[in-house]
């Protein structure tokens, strides 16, 4: 009879939190989003667990974030992996882009829903650019334009507060107001649809 027969075994170890797949914890949150930075197309997947977020950009890694606003809320810095970001919104374009700057330098950042970004990418507003999205979680304060209304290039239609600011935007064309699917004190997210407008047709 081996020698160790009687020994106890050592009850095994489970991973480690920082170590523990993804796969481990079923109530993790995963979304898919659509990033643009300065024209390029990028894709995110962001996963939380209580406090806990991992990121994957294209096809790398889920990698542990940091991130928590600073300046009164103004900004937000985010540490991904060994590097830090701190990225500053200082207004939202129309778009749905935000106007940023990254560790201090100029960048336009647009975010949205990977669903809602197929679809402006293949739907028919795509074509005339005339859909106002969206860049960052903020409240409608005003909306400024009716449907059925014909608006000129620049025209305000919706005052939205984002990062504590309040963010006036324009129409991206001239044309005729078909649909405002938002409504003032409503919250709305990265993507969503604020304002639709038909352009003028071609003389």
């Amino acid at each position: 009879m081996p020698a160790n027969h009687h020994q106890r075994l050592a009850p095994e170890r489970p991973p480690r939190h920082d170590q523990q797949p993804l796969g481990a914890r079923t109530v993790w949150m995963k979304k898919k989003y659509a990033v643009n930075l300065e024209g390029e197309r990028r894709h995110a997947v962001v996963a939380r667990l209580d406090d806990e977020t991992r990121v994957r950009v294209d096809e790398g890694d889920l990698v542990p974030v940091d991130h928590h606003p600073v300046f009164e809320g103004k900004a937000i810095s985010i540490r991904h992996g060994r590097k830090l970001y701190l990225i500053h919104i200082t207004g939202l374009d129309n778009q749905g882009g935000m106007v940023a700057t990254i560790n201090g330098r100029p960048a336009n950042l647009q975010v949205m829903d990977e669903l809602k970004a197929q679809a402006l990418d293949t739907g028919p507003e795509a074509a005339n650019g005339g859909t106002i999205t969206a860049g960052i979680p903020g409240l409608v304060l005003d909306v400024k334009a009716e449907v059925g209304q014909r608006v000129q290039k620049g025209d305000p239609v919706i005052v939205v507060e984002a990062m504590k600011m309040q963010n006036e935007l324009a129409a991206t064309i001239a044309g005729t107001v078909t649909d405002i699917p938002v409504e003032t004190g409503q919250t709305v997210n990265p993507g969503d649809v604020l304002v639709v407008i038909e352009a003028d047709p071609e003389d």
